[in-house]
């Protein structure tokens, strides 16, 4: 509460123009008028706020909309190529770095590899290096990047920029944020990759339509994002949508996260990997026995009817499912977004997956959860990861470390 900034007739008028700013974004284009409407602001006010924004190139005219009677409004439309984000997604083995514009479309795209298990230090300096190669790449000038987003595995303390611990890269206590922020002198943001997908569901996907609504990843691990009233819900400390580590198995497969029996043992690609092996004597004429029990070599081996893929698959969809039920009964979300590299495979374990999943407590009393396929992609890791830096851009200002974010845009857009 320390960084509360005072109330006076600076901040009221820093909070209105956030506010105009934020209508612009989401519901763009509008008028002056229904954006006066729409915050409560007098119209006077509105005008003003917009005429400033149009002389610093963050808005401008796109049209006049309809009219029942007399002028027709002028349409105001969101200036997303004023200035560009980078998005930043940590692999296992790789480096994916985009550079976006402000609305998260990708422009650019350098991916840089890395070996499995590399050091901290060494991922960091690939990042500063993959950072300056994309700005050269794609020929802008660097004061033009407004803000990086980094999405990781694991648990993240974003206001730190502190990755406490990621089981799967092997990280603990490594401090992200400090390093890249000295090097390029903007700020970055770092959370776990699966909330970064969320953030692109909740503003380019299925999210925009829905308040609540739950991301599940479904791939190398199991993860999922949380929203809840149209916001990004991250927990106490940063966690919140570890179902991939709920357990669903008593005494089952042993975990990289130290559990046993997680869900992420038993309906990501390790379950593939684990149960497919236990199973190989029982289907000896099985085309994947010389095979990776990776989500690719499965889906090719079901596609041919193999009948080792199709069992794995039902198994795997089965206990999906149990990891939907928990979910339901738990949050109660309206819909849930599946996405991940294992929806190649969806058709062969999707239906057993719901199936299972709606005979959760809610369906005996009709209330039915809605499920969706994300129609996102790949890029959508790196496009959230573009908005956990765009959505910090143009904050409603009632902190004084959020000064500095609009000063650096105000100063950008009078450049000329």
């Amino acid at each position: 509460m320390e960084n509360l900034r005072i109330g006076n007739k600076q901040l009221i008028k820093d909070i209105n123009r956030a506010l105009v700013i934020k209508w612009i974004r989401n519901h763009g284009p509008i008028s002056r008028t229904d954006i006066s409407k729409e915050t409560k602001l007098g119209l006077s006010t509105v005008t003003n706020i917009v005429e400033d924004l149009i002389n610093n190139k963050l808005v401008f005219e796109v049209g006049e909309a309809d009219s029942s009677g007399g002028r027709r409004p002028v349409l105001l439309e969101f200036n997303y190529e004023f200035g560009y984000t980078i998005g930043i997604k940590i692999e296992e083995n790789h480096i994916i770095l985009a550079l976006t514009n402000l609305k998260a479309k990708i422009l650019n795209k350098v991916i840089l590899s890395c070996n499995k298990g590399e050091k901290s230090e060494n991922v960091i300096l690939l990042i500063v290096e993959g950072i300056n190669k994309l700005i050269e790449k794609s020929n802008i000038p660097k004061d033009r990047v407004l803000g990086i987003g980094i999405a990781v595995s694991g648990l993240i303390n974003g206001q730190k920029g502190i990755v406490i611990r990621s089981s799967l890269l092997g990280w603990s206590n490594v401090q992200l944020r400090e390093r890249i922020e000295s090097e390029f002198n903007v700020p970055v943001y770092i959370d776990n990759d699966v909330n970064a997908y969320t953030l692109a569901e909740l503003w380019l996907g299925y999210g925009r339509e829905h308040d609540n609504f739950i991301c599940l990843s479904v791939g190398a691990g199991i993860g999922a994002g949380i929203v809840i009233d149209k916001k990004l819900y991250i927990g106490q400390f940063g966690g919140a949508g570890e179902f991939g580590h709920s357990i669903i198995q008593v005494n089952g497969y042993q975990c990289h996260c130290g559990q046993r029996g997680c869900l992420e043992m038993y309906a990501s690609e390790k379950f593939l990997e684990k149960e497919g092996n236990l199973l190989l004597t029982q289907f000896e004429a099985s085309i994947l026995k010389n095979s990776d029990f990776t989500f690719e070599t499965v889906h090719k081996a079901a596609l041919g009817r193999d009948s080792l893929a199709l069992e794995l698959f039902k198994r795997l969809g089965e206990y999906l499912g149990i990891g939907l039920i928990n979910m339901i009964n738990s949050l109660n979300p309206e819909t849930i977004i599946i996405a991940g590299e294992g929806m190649i495979a969806k058709d062969y374990f999707l239906p057993y997956a719901k199936e299972m999943a709606d005979q959760n407590f809610f369906s005996k009393a009709n209330y039915q959860t809605n499920y969706y396929v994300s129609e996102l992609g790949e890029d959508a890791w790196v496009a959230g990861a573009a908005l956990l830096a765009i959505n910090q851009l143009f904050p409603i200002p009632i902190y004084n470390d959020s000064l500095l974010t609009s000063l650096q845009i105000t100063s950008l857009g009078n450049e000329g």
